[in-house]
């Protein structure tokens, strides 16, 4: 199915995305400190589902389910759950600004992994632009004191190569599949292994099994959860599939901004001078690396 690109659209649909994730991670750093994290995803992906079943029904019909490449879907479904998995972890644990930047280093780490896994070239410039990046997670996290959270940063950093992989494979599932079924198939996943996660983490798995239906949950946050999701991951599919991924990519960054104003307004997060350049010198090293790559492909 031919798709008419509209870099106009793609954006829309990438800006609305962002905010709706950050409503979400607003949501699950007030709920971690009660629910484990795992339950958390478990209703985010159940919760989602309805929506976007009934939004599949009447755009889809018979071929709600219907997907041309099981591998891809595969590889989209593993890396989002991981990333996601990873974020939820991140921001329960550091602030949300913090997380924010760690996150948009997917750049730096899918040069590394394009010269790793697809045998990439990748040139002096861009070598350095990747050392350059990391210097400024270092300057961000550096020096390490009794409030570091190593674990907090860890998950941050592996949510971002997660995703890295994750949008790789949702531009080229948009080039064959539709959007929806998509969801409906990576959500359905999402609530079976987040559920038997749950489950087998527990001592004891009739006492699991109570704690993941407990009747005294707070089942507004948590609709609201699934409720958002349901709107973020069409978003999130459409504006892949109006715009080229290396025409959006400098749009990610938005997410910056956006994520320190949640964290101060909502968290009362403290922005330092440090922080700021840090967060500078990371957008500056992957904007080089994202004008690089254009410049390689245009020759």
């Amino acid at each position: 199915m031919e798709l008419k690109q509209s870099l106009a659209f793609g954006v829309i649909f990438l800006i609305i995305e962002l905010i709706l994730s950050f409503f979400i991670a607003s949501i699950v750093k007030l709920l971690e400190p009660n629910i484990p994290i795992f339950q958390i995803l478990f209703y985010r992906y159940l919760l989602s589902l309805p929506l976007l079943v009934i939004y599949g029904f009447f755009k889809h019909g018979s071929k709600i389910l219907q997907v041309n490449n099981v591998r891809l879907l595969l590889l989209r479904i593993i890396c989002g759950f991981l990333g996601l998995a990873m974020w939820f972890l991140a921001v329960a644990k550091i602030d949300i600004s913090l997380a924010t930047v760690l996150f948009n280093t997917m750049p730096l780490f899918i040069t590394i992994l394009s010269a790793i896994i697809a045998l990439e070239r990748v040139g002096l410039r861009r070598s350095i632009a990747v050392i350059t990046g990391f210097f400024g997670v270092i300057f961000i996290v550096l020096p390490i004191n009794t409030s570091f959270d190593f674990w907090g940063v860890l998950y941050a950093i592996l949510g971002a190569i997660f995703a890295g992989l994750m949008f790789v494979f949702i531009r080229m599932l948009g080039k064959t599949n539709a959007s929806i079924p998509t969801a409906i198939w990576y959500n359905s996943f999402g609530v079976v292994i987040s559920a038997i996660i749950l489950l087998l983490s527990g001592h004891n798995l009739d006492n699991s099994f109570s704690l993941l239906m407990h009747k005294d949950l707070p089942w507004g946050y948590l609709l609201a959860l699934g409720l958002l999701a349901s709107f973020q991951q069409f978003c999130l599919a459409e504006s892949h599939r109006y715009a080229d991924a290396s025409a959006l990519a400098p749009f990610h960054y938005l997410a910056i901004p956006i994520g320190v104003a949640f964290g101060v307004i909502l968290f009362n997060e403290t922005i330092t001078a440090k922080f700021l350049v840090g967060a500078v010198i990371i957008i500056a090293s992957n904007y080089y690396i994202l004008f690089r790559e254009k410049t390689h492909s245009q020759n």
